[in-house]
């Protein structure tokens, strides 16, 4: 966890634009966003030894469902074309692992999402010339998913799901990049939308890729497990930038 949080704080440092620290003149928001989420699914097999030799692979589909996000966003150091933002995200939502005709399937495990992340904004008109601010947008941060404590107790449990002793929650290095706009209502309060595609290595709860023990069960994904955001917002300009 600390190693994470140090690798962090330096992506945040290296991330601002460096000729920003020189001038004296920035603009800072802060604010607030509700969107939604949509997740791209995954397929799998698993096979041998955990299927019997002769015996066709196991074909499974990993999938969190598309919920509703929330979260916050600060933006500091904008000024001319360039700025930096922090932003966190936070989404209920439910793991499902699912086989088609398969007794107890789908497997369903409750908990949430975490997004933290550092972005450099590019806006193609300076910032603060126009009421109407488009902007392109990139970065890089952690996702945290996380089971509650009732998933993981009927992950555990033989006579309900049995597939073992889960983690209550696993971190990521997560990647977004989108675009999208911003419009002044007044001098000091505007509104924004977003679009984002945001994707991390899956996360396995403390599941092997794969294990020689035929009772064990494995998540053998490979790829990015994938999220498409669009959310609106409004945010207050809390100090002037030029």
């Amino acid at each position: 966890m600390r190693k994470t949080f140090i690798v962090l704080a330096f992506i945040l440092v290296q991330g601002v634009p460096g000729h920003l620290f020189a001038q004296g003149d920035f603009g800072f928001e802060i604010g607030a966003f509700g969107g939604y989420g949509i997740w791209k699914d995954r397929d799998f097999q698993i096979g041998p030894p955990q299927v019997p030799t002769g015996s066709s692979n196991i074909n499974l589909n990993f999938a969190y469902k598309d919920e509703f996000v929330y979260g916050g966003r600060f933006n500091l150091l904008s000024r001319g074309h360039w700025g930096g933002e922090i932003s966190y995200s936070y989404q209920n939502n439910t793991l499902a692992f699912s086989r088609q005709a398969f007794p107890g399937s789908p497997v369903t495990l409750d908990g949430a999402i975490h997004h933290l992340f550092y972005n450099t904004i590019f806006y193609p008109v300076r910032y603060q010339d126009s009421k109407v601010m488009p902007f392109a947008t990139g970065g890089i941060g952690l996702a945290a998913y996380s089971l509650s404590d009732e998933a993981r107790a009927r992950a555990a449990d033989p006579t309900i799901y049995g597939i073992g002793n889960l983690r209550p929650s696993e971190k990521r290095f997560a990647y977004n990049y989108g675009f999208g706009v911003k419009a002044k209502v007044t001098s000091r309060i505007g509104v924004r939308a977003d679009f984002r595609h945001i994707f991390s290595d899956v996360p396995s709860y403390g599941l092997p890729k794969e294990s020689s023990n035929p009772a064990q069960t494995v998540l053998p994904i490979q790829g990015k497990l994938q999220m498409y955001e669009a959310s609106a917002g409004i945010y207050f300009h809390i100090s002037k930038g030029l």
